[in-house]
């Protein structure tokens, strides 16, 4: 498998695979660069010559796994090796581990898999990532943070009082606490990294921390350690930080008089998926545009839903077996609105219904004549 995948002229992916025997293995598809004098986990300069590429690895170098001892494989856009297998592949910008350990520890569940089971690990969303998220925020709201000032304390109380009654433990739909809790985080990374990443925004003005880390792991260690020498002074201690941040949730998601309650994860996590017709002409698109629904999940769970992303398709099937498996695609088979078709596997896709992954009885044929 390793050699048939070496070199192909493709952006490198993860690969996984399986064979009848039940043998199963990962490795990189796409040709891997073999570097010199840097690590490709931060930029460098080539003007000195002491740094580039020295052609690319041989199919003996490539990172792999094959047969692991739990008899599982997950990928989710994470690492999937450390240590010299992840030297070699270098960093292009994994996500964080939080969907793939998800993903890990149901996949562990399952002593013999099924196509629902796997479909159900597909649908998941559990609220992992921002559990301790919720903790700090309750954390802070204490009684006398809630009532002064006391212009901000009516807000405060309804804030903590949602992040503590409508917490569901999922990014689903109707959870406002999901919500508050993900706009708190944003705004703490913005308060934090936009100090300390002050110098590089200074020396370029288009530096963006957003494009250039993975926010979660400095932020985090920044809050479990407090360090006074990395707080933005304009903050006499980290406590007056994440109240801040609480202030600037409340004021984003209240903008335009709206009330707290009713700010829910479905309000603002939904499908925004557009024909390219309905972008150089709205009007079309009450036609052909799927209809905004609430989606449940996030980035960090593994049902990735977000207004402009999503799977683009799931499917579970075992080879040999297509007659039970399960597909799921957005909108659906046929691009032309006027088809029956158009759209005919988008509720499925939003609602986690199975659908067959083989198609029924042909109702129409399409024949090509010469």
């Amino acid at each position: 498998m390793v050699v048939a995948l070496v070199g192909l002229g493709l952006p490198n992916q993860n690969v996984t695979a399986a064979d009848v025997s039940g043998r199963i293995a990962w490795t990189v598809g796409g040709a891997i660069p073999k570097r010199r004098g840097f690590d490709g986990f931060t930029p460098e300069s080539w003007a000195d010559g002491s740094r580039g590429w020295d052609g690319f690895l041989e199919a003996a170098d490539y990172p792999r796994i094959s047969d692991p001892e739990a008899g599982r494989l997950w990928t989710a856009n994470a690492p999937v090796v450390d240590g010299p297998g992840l030297a070699a592949i270098g960093d292009g910008g994994y996500a964080d581990g939080i969907r793939a350990r998800i993903i890990r520890d149901r996949l562990m569940e399952i002593s013999k898999a099924t196509p629902e089971k796997m479909l159900g690990v597909q649908l998941d969303n559990t609220a992992l990532f921002l559990e301790r998220w919720r903790s700090v925020a309750l954390d802070v709201l204490t009684v006398g943070a809630a009532a002064s000032p006391a212009d901000r304390g009516v807000a405060r109380r309804e804030f903590k009082r949602l992040v503590e009654t409508t917490w569901t433990g999922h990014a689903s739909p109707e959870s406002e606490a999901y919500r508050l809790v993900r706009t708190f985080r944003l705004q703490v990374v913005k308060r934090v990294l936009t100090f300390v990443t002050a110098p590089a925004a200074a020396k370029d003005p288009s530096f963006d921390y957003t494009r250039a880390m993975r926010t979660e792991g400095p932020v985090w260690s920044l809050l479990s350690e407090r360090p006074l020498h990395l707080l933005d002074p304009q903050f006499r201690n980290w406590d007056e930080l994440l109240l801040a941040a609480v202030d600037a949730a409340i004021d984003e998601l209240t903008e335009g008089g709206k009330p707290l309650a009713g700010r829910t994860w479905g309000e603002f996590n939904r499908a925004l998926i557009q024909h390219p017709l309905s972008s150089a002409v709205p009007q079309l698109g009450r036609w052909l545009n799927m209809p905004q629904d609430s989606l449940p999940g996030d980035a960090y769970t593994p049902r990735a839903h977000a207004p402009r992303t999503g799977p683009s398709e799931r499917m579970a099937v075992s080879p040999g077996d297509e007659e039970h498996g399960i597909l799921h695609m957005p909108t659906g088979q046929s691009g032309h609105p006027l088809s029956p078709y158009f759209g005919a596997m988008h509720k499925a896709w939003v609602d986690g219904s199975p659908v067959p992954f083989l198609p029924g009885p042909a109702v129409h044929t399409l024949t090509f004549v010469p």
